[in-house]
C-alpha cells in the first residue's frame, strides 16, 4: 500500500484458528510479522457475547463457559510485539476504543451485516464503520467513525442519528479514560 507492506493476522479461541488465548505465541508471530512488514493489523474474535458484554474488563472473558481471551492483555502485547492496528469483534455489540503506545485498538466494532438468525435488535444492530488513517510509522494517526444501523431486509444504512458514534464515545471514556481517543461530533477521532 503506496509503497508499504502491510501484514494482517487473525485469532480467535476456536480449534483450527491462531489461538487468542496463546498470548506468547500470538506475541511470536507478530514480531515475525513485524520484521518483514512495515505495518502489521491484528484481527481478533474474541471477549464475552451480547449486551452484558458492552464494557472491556482487564480479565479473562468468557462465554457460556469458554475461554474468550483477555482482549487488554492480548491487545496490549500484540502492539509491544510491533503490531500497528488491532480491530476486535465477536461480542456483537461495538465496544471503546483505546490508544496504546500510539496505536488503536478497536475492542469490538459489533456487528455490521449479520446473517438471519442473529438479533439486530437495539444495541445489537447498531453498525459503526470505522476509518483508520495509520502513519507511515504505524502510529495512529487519526480516524472517523460513521453510524450505521441494520435494517431488515435492507441491510446496514447510515443512522444519522450516530448511535454507534454516541455510544462507542461513552463506552471508550468509560473504560479508558484519557487513553481513548478525543470524538469529534461529526465522528471525527483524534489521537
Amino acid at each position: 500500500v503506496q509503497g508499504r507492506t502491510v501484514a494482517m493476522i487473525a485469532f480467535a479461541p476456536n480449534p483450527g484458528s491462531h489461538s487468542i488465548l496463546d498470548v506468547d505465541t500470538a506475541v511470536a508471530y507478530v514480531a515475525g510479522l513485524t520484521a518483514t512488514h512495515d505495518l502489521v493489523i491484528v484481527s481478533f474474535h474474541g471477549g464475552a457475547e451480547g449486551l452484558d458484554a458492552l464494557h472491556v474488563p482487564n480479565e479473562m472473558e468468557l462465554y457460556y463457559g469458554e475461554q474468550r481471551g483477555n482482549l487488554i492483555e492480548f491487545s496490549h502485547a500484540v502492539i509491544d510485539a510491533g503490531a500497528d492496528l488491532v480491530i476486535g469483534h465477536g461480542p456483537h455489540v461495538p465496544r471503546g476504543l483505546e490508544i496504546y503506545r500510539g496505536r488503536l485498538i478497536a475492542y469490538s466494532l459489533g456487528n455490521f451485516a449479520t446473517f438471519q438468525g442473529i438479533s439486530i435488535a437495539g444495541i445489537k444492530g447498531v453498525a459503526p464503520l470505522l476509518i483508520a488513517t495509520l502513519g507511515a510509522d504505524g502510529a495512529f494517526a487519526g480516524g472517523k467513525i460513521v453510524s450505521g444501523r441494520q435494517r431488515r431486509p435492507h441491510g446496514t444504512l447510515i443512522d444519522e442519528r450516530g448511535e454507534a458514534l454516541e455510544l462507542m464515545r461513552r463506552l471508550s471514556i468509560e473504560d479508558f479514560g484519557d487513553a481513548a481517543p478525543q470524538f469529534l461530533p461529526d465522528g471525527t477521532l483524534i489521537p
